[in-house]
């Protein structure tokens, strides 16, 4: 196998690993939380997770072919066009919690620091990349990435100052 062929192999592997710790987190995470609000946000965030795994095998089937578009690039749009809304409408259909889902807090910095590990890891490979497939791909999960990361940001503020986030956040 050509070095170029092993580096695109790593990238790829590492990308699925990344995404599959991501994925169980959110899926414990998910399972642990009594909260309606938490539940749904790391169901969203698994999924999301799951569809990334496959398009990322999907894209590197394609690569090893040697038929790879700019199209192979895109991902599924998340369930909301407008991601800081996302929290928002689940929150206002369950209500204000009773109290802070504290246990979910370290499961929300912990997906916080894995999204990041992955903006990260994307951006490395983005500042390598030489095909302009490559940097559209990682562009496009750099993006991702950071969309989940706010998602996540917005959470931790939910739970940890539920006050201040339904009047910051409520309309």
């Amino acid at each position: 196998m050509k070095k170029e062929q092993n580096e695109t192999l790593e990238m790829f592997c590492a990308a699925i690993e990344l995404k599959e710790k991501k994925k169980a987190l959110y899926a414990d995470a998910m399972k642990s939380c009594p909260d309606r609000v938490g539940v749904e946000t790391f169901k969203m965030l698994m999924e999301a997770e799951d569809d990334h795994i496959k398009r990322v095998q999907e894209v590197y089937e394609e690569l090893k072919k040697g038929k790879v578009s700019l199209d192979a690039c895109q991902f599924h749009r998340f369930e909301s066009a407008d991601k800081k809304s996302v929290l928002r409408k689940i929150a206002s259909q369950h209500g204000k919690m009773p109290k802070a889902c504290l246990d979910d807090v370290a499961a929300i910095e912990r997906g916080m620091q894995l999204e990041d590990a992955g903006i990260q890891f994307f951006e490395k490979q983005l500042q390598k990349a030489g095909e302009p497939e490559e940097k559209e791909f990682l562009s496009r999960l750099i993006a991702e990435e950071r969309e989940h990361y706010i998602l996540l940001a917005d959470l931790k503020f939910y739970y940890v100052d539920p006050e201040h986030w339904f009047m910051e956040k409520s309309k």
